[in-house]
């Protein structure tokens, strides 16, 4: 899924999406002309369509790409209905790309925090982040690159019971709290690592530092 958060076309970031297996790709507004950049037509397009510009709406109508326009005066961004969209075909996991960055703080902050009300495994990334939300009896397990930076960091309140393998400073049945950093830049040690909570909900994000690009 594509939202309209800017994006350098890196080919880190090339090569993550190229993982993606027949993916069925929604964008929202703007994020259209992203996905078409990054080499994906979307199935469709949600939004109240008033930063896609027309050239883009040109070649979406050539393509025969279904466009769903929503009134301005809305109680949802455009990104969340394009969610709320994608849910219809209920996918196995969600990848939100140009969900994080560009100017608007505000939109940044309520994008990470759309992923609470998602069941559906859900990543959001960009070309040097990628960030997941973990529950209770739901472990993250990945496979680090060397130099990533790893943070967690509690979202609803105190998170318990934090146990992490494969990082440097592990973390073991601990209690991470919101409004702490303790959890703030851990690094990878191992073939992989993996991330475990038994209360509360937790961010893990992965940075890759601007000197990477693979």
């Amino acid at each position: 899924m594509f939202a309209a958060a800017p994006l350098e076309l890196t080919a880190r970031l090339l090569a993550r999406l190229s993982k993606l297996s027949q993916p069925y790709v929604v964008a929202a507004d703007r994020g259209a002309r992203t996905a078409l950049t990054f080499g994906f037509e979307p199935l469709v397009v949600v939004g109240d369509l008033d930063s896609i510009d027309a050239p883009t709406l040109r070649e979406l109508h050539q393509r025969g790409v279904l466009i769903e326009s929503h009134p301005r005066d809305k109680d949802a961004t455009d990104g969340q209905l394009a969610i709320a969209r994608a849910l219809q075909f209920r996918p196995s996991d969600l990848v939100l790309v140009g969900f994080l960055g560009g100017p608007r703080l505000d939109q940044a902050l309520a994008n990470v925090l759309l992923l609470v009300g998602l069941e559906t495994p859900t990543v959001l990334l960009d070309e040097r982040n990628e960030c997941v939300l973990v529950r209770p009896a739901a472990p993250y397990t990945w496979q680090p690159e060397s130099d990533e930076v790893v943070s967690l960091l509690p979202l609803n309140g105190d998170t318990d019971g934090v146990r992490t393998q494969g990082l440097r400073w592990p973390l073991i049945a601990e209690t991470l709290r919101l409004g702490d950093t303790r959890g703030v830049s851990n690094e990878p040690i191992a073939a992989e690592a993996t991330v475990s909570i038994e209360h509360g909900l937790l961010l893990v994000t992965r940075h890759f530092p601007l000197t990477t690009d693979h």
